[in-house]
């Protein structure tokens, strides 16, 4: 849900406000139903339960020759949780979900903010490893063969996990995106 709330909360966020259909249409164009595993019903639902925890706002407007439509705005406490959500993606490992929400809102941070949150995925990656290594060094004689494979696998993930995060970290400190602390950037949205 986390996943889910972060991207709802930035797509409306980034429209400058948007209905429920705007919201699903911008999310399928990403194919976020494939990397953040979003169901349309889980869109509509998030947009009722952001609303109703006061991170966004509500303006019934008249439909097209239809039902009236619901317009969605941010609110200030709902752009604190947006960026909460990016720096927590960045930072916690074994949730590619919310990896991928956070990369997609990446330029919600300032630079400095997502060089350090990411940084910290670097260090808890490489910790990660450590104990890894050390598992499979000295491996439970108890724990079936097939299942120390497992370690190897998650190993090799964690190292191209690694080595991913160390290049996004040397990109933003190179200039890479614009950031919420530059020029052009998502702040400028009213």
């Amino acid at each position: 849900m986390s996943a889910t709330k972060l991207l709802v909360l930035g797509i409306v966020h980034l429209s400058g406000g948007a209905h429920g259909y705007q919201v699903r249409s911008e999310l399928q164009s990403w194919r976020a139903e494939i990397w953040a595993k979003i169901k349309p019903g889980s869109i509509y639902h998030a947009l009722k339960k952001a609303a109703a925890d006061g991170l966004l706002t509500e303006h019934a407007e008249p439909g097209n020759s239809g039902p009236e439509r619901v317009l969605y705005r941010v609110t200030a406490r709902g752009r604190d949780e947006m960026v909460e959500l990016v720096r927590d993606g960045l930072r916690r490992t074994h949730d590619p979900i919310m990896l991928n929400a956070s990369i997609a809102m990446l330029p919600m941070l300032t630079r400095t903010d997502a060089i350090a949150h990411v940084n910290e995925r670097v260090a808890r990656l490489e910790a990660e490893l450590v104990e890894q290594a050390k598992w499979r060094e000295h491996p439970n004689p108890d724990i079936p063969e097939h299942v120390r494979d497992q370690a190897e696998l998650w190993a090799g993930h964690a190292r191209t996990e690694l080595e991913w995060a160390k290049s996004l970290s040397k990109r933003l400190a190179e200039g890479a995106y614009t950031m919420a602390d530059d020029p052009g950037s998502w702040r400028t949205v009213s």
